[in-house]
């Protein structure tokens, strides 16, 4: 157990060398999540009372809370996807190559590196979104207790997602379909700025593919409303899409071990 505790702490060491360049790399970290905020909130503040959406978004603070929980769950997960698009630089270094020769856990392997990625492209915005509800009062102090639940929901989600992401790119040689399939429709289809209930039948049944919707439904029933009955039926699909990504997690990762043994050598190129 211990052994794996330092392959995840090598992992997560390893991910924020590769990603910091410069200290100019913590600037880009905050600017952009910050700027897609600002541009959804000034998207949605003009709209009337009579609104359909605005029925949702009662007041500015309601706004800015809706917003901020939706764009903070949105980064972690779409941060893993550029993540696992960075695969290809693993080829290049050679350690891709490593990976599948060392006799190490290469499941630990993968979510070490998904943490890693995690905690170092997301710290600066989560800082920001505390700062923000924060200087709103957006969330009633009665609701802060389910903090940690929200924040254990959003991690486990992620690591997961990111988990599926890194072994989709770790079997095929180029995925980045994926990079293209999961930015914009996961932005628009799980809610983050646009409220689920208010999409057509369709759109409702392509989101409730994607995690990302359940962990957005679960978070602001719990911080906004603090409901935790009409958080049930997500946290439901939460756990079914938590135990479906780590299957094929599990899955895919074999399938690539057995191909880089049948088809591979020392050089995946």
């Amino acid at each position: 157990m211990n052994s794996y505790f330092r392959l995840l702490k090598c992992e997560i060491i390893k991910q924020r060398k590769n990603t910091v360049r410069s200290r100019f790399t913590y600037f880009s970290l905050l600017i952009w999540p910050v700027i897609s905020f600002f541009n959804a909130y000034y998207i949605y503040k003009p709209f009337s009372a009579q609104s359909k959406i605005a029925t949702f978004l009662s007041s500015q603070t309601s706004l800015v809370v809706f917003l901020i929980i939706g764009y903070l769950g949105y980064e972690c997960f779409w941060t893993l996807v550029r993540s696992a698009l960075q695969m290809s630089q693993e080829r290049q270094d050679g350690t891709l190559e490593m990976l599948f020769l060392s006799p190490a856990n290469k499941l630990v392997c993968i979510y070490g590196r998904v943490l890693g990625s995690l905690i170092q492209n997301i710290w600066m915005f989560f800082c920001f979104s505390i700062l923000t509800v924060v200087i709103v009062k957006g969330i009633p102090l009665a609701h802060l207790i389910y903090l940690p639940v929200c924040f254990l929901i959003v991690i486990l989600g992620a690591t997961a997602w990111g988990g599926l992401m890194n072994v989709i790119f770790l079997f095929s040689r180029d995925a980045s379909i994926v990079f293209s399939l999961f930015n914009e429709p996961m932005h628009l289809l799980s809610g983050v700025r646009i409220p689920v209930t208010v999409f057509p039948l369709w759109a409702k049944c392509l989101s409730a593919i994607l995690p990302l919707t359940h962990s957005l439904s679960i978070m602001r029933s719990l911080l906004i409303n603090g409901d935790i009955a009409s958080s049930l039926p997500s946290l439901l699909f939460w756990l079914t899409s938590i135990i479906v990504m780590l299957l094929l997690t599990i899955v895919i990762l074999r399938r690539a071990e057995k191909n880089a043994r049948e088809r591979g050598d020392l050089n995946f190129f």
